[in-house]
């Protein structure tokens, strides 16, 4: 603030002491002059009263001329008795500025009277108009007071700057001395590294944040030289921007790797610049910064960029591949439908069914990867998963390929119940079990263990620098965990970062499956708002896999019932696809489950069917080009049946289209290729709701 500024306040009330003062020494000043006005005129009607007396008109003409000019009057009459118009004498017209001044009503009139005495006797009269000039003095009274004014607000001034000037250095001491200290404190809260070091590069200065990471220990007789840090590879690169520096070349934000407080290796990002006193160079000052997580964070973006494109390209293709494979599956089981058991051709259509079955399975992978889970979710028990899955015939058939390996489970009997989906969760179990049997060379162990998890008083780091990890960590909350660990080689560092990509594996071909397994387990994991540990050692690996629990739900039992129960009772059935294939497909298998089938070949097609007729439930594709699509069309039909029941069945996954088609009604979901027991169920329980 300057002294003005600080200081104007105080002399707010001037301006209205300055004002007051010039109206009272104008008015002192106007009623001065009217005296003085009356009184010389008085003095010229004594001076004219001999001349009067005698009739001598032209004395009086001249004395009055010269009063005229003198004291500034427009007009002097003078009567005597008998007559009235004895001397007229007129001024001439005011010009210049006195005109205009005139015209704006800032030059008065005034007119005078005063009767004419001789020897007290009234011999006449004089009257004359007299032009009031107080304009010009007050305009003097007021440039006199305004240069007063400024005189005493110039001393004014002048005696609160000197005031000003020294509580200026005593508080700017003060604040010197705190921003010093200010200064420091904030450099050492900075999460970068601050260095000042000398010519040589001996460090003299470290933040708190740089002798934390690179444990640093300042002396005053012995300090650490910056190049110490920088790594061999590194450290003539390094030498030669610090010698740049201090000739005063700007340097950008650097990259070097450097060694922490534990002698570990990181990336460093590093600006120098020259630290000047009196004009000479006494060292170089430098930040740093620890990109570490940086890195990981961009890695992070490339995997899933990374697994986003080659998800959308799996999409395509199984999309096309579920419609394929549902003729493989399903004209295979209308044959095996009429086949007698002993018949010779029962193997052989078995064997195909089973085949589109695996690849179906397949396919699916593909379609957990690219956008996610395909199938209803359900409330159950983690450890009902994996106690079914342990006792599969798949699963034993497993074990007995490796019976060197023991794989033993230890299950949680406080396990709180999430909210998933069963088949999905059964596979990243099963992946998980192959990949330990996979990484194992000979004898082995695998185990599978249940248990919980809180956000509040657990952690999921290891300190141990002998172990590679990648940590997803979980959200706040509570969480029900499937831990899987083996005894096999482990996973290096440069590894681990890939493990959840699509096809990539080191593993010998032929024995590692598809290469989709550990892509299912990460897609399955993220649909399912959960998080994935990896601890990996030369003793093993660990996955711990976290499920966020459900809260106000409890499971509801699943069995397995027979397609010869699930016959209809003669209902209405609309089925909508795009494809020749899935429509004949569609109509023999409703139609051996006793339903009546109606089928379109587009979504406009189902729309205009639906107008004049009523159906009791609508079999739904989702993508049919170049028309609408399932969401479309069934929002249109909507419109004419507000309860129309239906069943999506597509061979895309359920993405935002499917989840808004649910919310809008539908009634479930069904991925193609789908066998008779499925469609048939999903669809007598539809009916029966």
């Amino acid at each position: 603030m300057t002294p003005t500024l600080f200081k104007i306040r105080n002399y707010l009330h001037l301006p209205l002491i300055f004002i007051f003062s010039f109206i009272i020494i104008s008015l002192f000043y106007i009623d001065r002059s009217a005296k003085e006005d009356k009184k010389l005129f008085t003095k010229h009607a004594v001076t004219i009263s001999d001349n009067i007396w005698a009739m001598d008109k032209t004395g009086v003409e001249v004395y009055l001329q010269l009063a005229l000019e003198t004291d500034t009057f427009r007009n002097l009459h003078v009567s005597i008795p008998g007559e009235d118009s004895f001397l007229q004498i007129n001024a001439p017209p005011l010009t210049g500025l006195s005109h205009l001044l005139f015209n704006f009503n800032l030059i008065g009139m005034k007119h005078h009277s005063e009767p004419i005495f001789h020897e007290n006797l009234i011999i006449g009269n004089l009257s004359g108009d007299k032009y009031v000039r107080i304009i010009f003095p007050l305009a003097n009274i007021l440039i006199f007071m305004l240069f007063a004014l400024l005189l005493f607000a110039f001393m004014s001034y002048q005696a609160a700057s000197k005031k000003y000037l020294a509580e200026q250095v005593q508080e700017r001491t003060v604040n010197l001395l705190q921003s010093e200290r200010r200064f420091h404190d904030l450099v050492n809260l900075l999460p970068e590294m601050v260095l000042e070091t000398d010519l040589e590069g001996e460090i003299l200065y470290a933040n708190k944040g740089a002798q934390e990471h690179l444990g640093l220990t300042l002396h005053q007789n012995k300090n650490q030289c910056f190049f110490d840090i920088i790594t061999e590879s590194d450290r003539e690169e390094a030498e030669q921007e610090f010698k740049n520096s201090l000739t005063g070349k700007p340097s950008g934000l650097l990259e070097f790797r450097a060694t922490d407080v534990n002698n570990c290796l990181f990336p460093v990002l590093i600006h120098f610049s020259a630290i000047f006193k009196a004009d000479q160079v006494t060292g170089a000052r430098m930040v740093a910064i620890d990109v570490s997580q940086r890195r990981k964070m961009e890695e992070q973006l490339h995997r899933d960029q990374k697994m986003k494109a080659i998800g959308l390209m799996a999409g395509g293709v199984a999309h096309d591949l579920n419609n394929i494979l549902s003729g493989i599956i399903s004209y295979p089981e209308f044959l095996l439908l009429d086949l007698d058991k002993n018949n010779h051709m029962r193997p052989p259509l078995e064997a195909i069914r089973q085949s589109g079955l695996d690849a179906a399975e397949v396919v699916s992978d593909l379609l957990t990867v690219a956008r996610g889970v395909a199938t209803n979710t359900e409330v159950v028990d983690l450890n009902d998963i994996i106690a079914n899955y342990l006792s599969t015939p798949d699963f034993r058939d497993l074990a007995d390929k490796n019976r060197e390996i023991t794989i033993s489970s230890t299950l949680s009997e406080t396990l709180p119940y999430v909210h998933c989906s069963p088949i999905h969760i059964r596979k990243c179990l099963m992946n998980l079990i192959l990949n330990g049997l996979e990484a194992i060379d000979g004898k082995g162990s695998i185990s599978i263990n249940s248990r919980t998890y809180d956000s509040s008083n657990n952690t999921t780091e290891t300190s141990d620098t002998k172990m590679t990890t990648f940590n997803q960590r979980p959200k706040a909350g509570h969480y029900s965990m499937i831990v899987v660990s083996d005894s096999g080689a482990g996973i290096s560092t440069e590894e681990i970062g890939h493990i959840f990509e699509p096809f990539y594996t080191k593993k010998v071909m032929g024995r590692s499956g598809t290469g989709l397994g550990l892509a299912v387990v990460w897609n399955t994991i993220l649909d399912h708002n959960g998080a994935i540990h990896v601890i990996s050692s030369k003793e093993g690996t660990t996955f711990e896999l976290f499920f966020p629990i459900a809260t106000k739900a409890i499971p509801i039992a699943q069995k397995k019932t027979d397609w010869r129960t699930l016959m209809g009772q003669g209902e209405t059935i609309l089925a909508v696809d795009d494809e020749e294939r899935q429509r004949d497909i569609a109509e023999k298998l409703l139609t051996s489950l006793g339903y009546i089938v109606v089928t379109a070949s587009s979504g406009e097609e189902a729309v205009d069917y639906i107008q004049d007729n009523n159906v009791d439930l609508v079999v739904l594709d989702m993508i049919m080009p170049p028309g609408q699509n399932g969401r479309d069309t069934y929002e249109q039909i909507l419109q004419f049946h507000p309860e129309q029941k239906a069943i999506i069945a597509s061979g895309f996954a359920e993405d935002d289209v499917v989840r808004e088609t649910l919310d809008m009604g539908a009634n479930l979901f069904v991925a193609k290729p789908y066998t008779l027991e499925q469609l048939g169920s999903a669809i007598h329980t539809t009916l029966q709701s």
